[in-house]
């Protein structure tokens, strides 16, 4: 017997191009009220066209709404965009609720998505790129100090092991949060460094600002958020992550409607330390009110090997123009999808068992929020 059956592990597509004509031909197979392809200015490693996709399913005027976006981190859209897929085929079975939409962003970082790298086109870590440009950008001194062993000039075994060793002794001094939070919590100081927000929005964020703008998004009663991302957590665990100020309605709705498995990283409760720039932010000041962001992070493998796969991709590419069918850019490519999206089945199983549970729980957060309100 075959577990699972109705679990589409093919949905994991080959590559960014591959997921998105899958995610078109899903559509086809569901009512979709309106949707849009943003062609991104830049090309794929094959000369092929970048894009997000946009779909919304449901009354256009709906009260309540459901975004499921993925691809911020380019290279982690293969779980996204399998749940995204996962999520169409039900919606083809059975009708959403009265007065519930879901908006699907498929790709927001599409870029990223093609070529293998959890930046964007500027070397910019998208999920750190929403902070306030007109003002002093935030500060980490952490970073500062660990800048040349978190992207060491070299990536031969010696240079490794002292950076390695240098990381190690900043854990042991202030702890392992405190060395996470220096090395992933955001930085703007560095451009050739790791987890980089950039220096102006990006077209990506713009194209999200343009989107809710003219969906009329901040009108809405209700809008939830599930942001699709890998890497962090036990493998193949799906942990919701709340990043609302601690106490606020945010965190009071996320608690609602996923229940008592959300975490916090403001409170230490999760496998993710506090971030600068985080696309969360971006909804919380359009919706302070009636917003609820969470990001659905499914767990892969130690941070220390995460750490690894990016220094490799970064070096790549600082390198300049380089041959797309290399033996070692091949490598590079398959050592950083694989950390971001294992080839295993029973991991790809895993994500799309808790992406369904947690999108119907979105789903059936706001129809009893519609509910209530009658």
């Amino acid at each position: 017997m075959i577990p699972f059956p109705d679990l589409h592990t093919s949905d994991f597509a080959v590559d960014g191009p591959a997921a998105r004509q899958a995610f078109i031909a899903a559509l086809a197979e569901v009512p979709v009220t309106w949707r849009e392809t943003c062609v991104h200015p830049l090309r794929g490693p094959q000369g092929e066209e970048l894009a997000t996709e946009l779909a919304w399913l449901g009354p256009e005027d709906a009260a309540r709404v459901l975004v499921v976006q993925s691809a911020v981190h380019g290279v982690e859209g293969f779980a996204g965009a399998a749940a995204q897929q996962d999520l169409l085929r039900l919606l083809a079975r059975e009708s959403l609720p009265a007065g519930v939409a879901v908006l699907f962003i498929h790709a927001l970082n599409p870029w990223g998505f093609a070529w293998l790298r959890r930046t964007n086109e500027d070397g910019v870590d998208l999920n750190r790129n929403f902070i306030d440009f007109s003002a002093r950008p935030p500060d980490n001194p952490g970073y500062a100090e660990l800048a040349a062993a978190i992207v060491p000039r070299e990536l031969d075994p010696s240079s490794v092991a002292r950076a390695e060793a240098s990381l190690a002794s900043y854990a042991a001094k202030h702890g392992r949060q405190a060395l996470e939070r220096a090395v992933t919590g955001g930085q703007y100081s560095h451009p050739e460094g790791l987890f980089y927000g950039g220096q102006a929005p990006s077209w990506s964020r713009t194209l999200l600002a343009e989107l809710a703008d003219e969906q009329g998004l901040k009108r809405r009663e209700q809008v939830v958020i599930v942001d699709l991302h890998t890497g962090l957590g036990p493998f193949g665990y799906g942990e919701v992550i709340c990043d609302h100020p601690q106490g606020s309605e945010g965190v009071r709705l996320a608690r609602r409607i996923f229940g008592h498995s959300v975490t916090e990283p403001a409170q230490g409760t999760s496998s993710s330390v506090p971030k600068a720039g985080l696309c969360d932010y971006f909804w919380h000041a359009l919706l302070p009110d009636h917003c609820c962001f969470v990001t659905l992070e499914f767990g892969t493998f130690p941070v220390d090997a995460m750490f690894s796969v990016l220094r490799a991709d970064h070096a790549l590419h600082r390198s300049g123009p380089f041959d797309w069918s290399s033996p070692e850019t091949q490598r590079v490519k398959r050592a950083i999808r694989e950390h971001f999206c294992p080839p295993a089945p029973d991991w790809q199983q895993m994500v799309l068992l808790r992406a369904r549970q947690v999108l119907a729980q979105a789903i059936l957060g706001l129809a009893a929020r519609g509910a209530d309100a009658r």
